[in-house]
């Protein structure tokens, strides 16, 4: 267990998992430097024999992100993610708009609950490197809707992000970015391929990105 702290006076800790391959903490992680809030993060190793104990300490749940402000403890990333939307207003981690607000958070939702075959076929693992072969038709269909979500969103937004400003939902759209990219998958459009880029600019996502390559004898088990 290993700990960083983002701030000289941090207001609540994140419990996360290992940045190269937990894409439920990639997200969490995200919208918290995003918040603009001082936190102190506490990473976990995820397939050491004391992993399920020392979750424990931190999530009833006993799974990764977690985050811990005061008395009030938080699971779940879409949960923390809007709880320090209340938390950091003035960081507008939705949109400002009632109308795209809403369409942030079914993206946001849609990428929270859904595409179960991409998560099975194309785990996430910043430091892998490889080209999918014999995707099923389930996985297919997971990387169709989500260009199509991508395109239809930046053609209004006109970018760099999906919904002009970086967003939750650019955060939990980050580690698809990175199955993309460790597993080769062809993408030919030009406004797509400048999305994916410019979240990889991200200045947290070069910091989570710098420290995932780093980390040493992982199996990625967490999707």
């Amino acid at each position: 267990m290993t700990y960083h702290v983002h701030s000289d006076k941090p207001i609540f800790d994140l419990v996360i998992g290992d940045k190269a391959y937990s894409s439920w903490s990639m997200r969490a992680w995200l919208v918290a430097v995003q918040s603009g809030l001082p936190f102190r993060e506490i990473n976990i190793k995820l397939d050491s024999p004391k992993t399920a104990e020392q979750i424990l300490k931190h999530s009833p749940s006993k799974k990764v992100p977690a985050l811990k402000h005061g008395k009030t403890i938080v699971w779940d990333s879409l949960a923390i993610a809007e709880y320090l939307h209340e938390l950091s207003p003035e960081a507008k981690l939705w949109p400002d708009d009632s109308a795209l607000r809403a369409l942030a958070r079914s993206y946001a939702a849609e990428v929270h609950s859904g595409f179960a075959s991409l998560r099975t076929e194309l785990s996430m693992d910043i430091q892998l490197k490889t080209k999918a072969r014999h995707l099923s038709r389930g996985a297919i269909a997971d990387i169709e809707r989500i260009l199509e979500m991508w395109k239809t969103a930046l053609k209004q937004s006109e970018g760099p992000y999906l919904f002009g400003d970086f967003t939750i939902a650019d955060a939990f759209f980050a580690p698809i970015v990175f199955r993309f990219l460790s597993y080769g998958v062809q993408i030919k459009d030009k406004m797509v391929l400048e999305y994916m880029n410019n979240v990889q600019e991200h200045h947290g996502v070069q910091f989570w990105v710098e420290e995932a390559l780093q980390e040493k004898n992982h199996s990625p088990v967490f999707k």
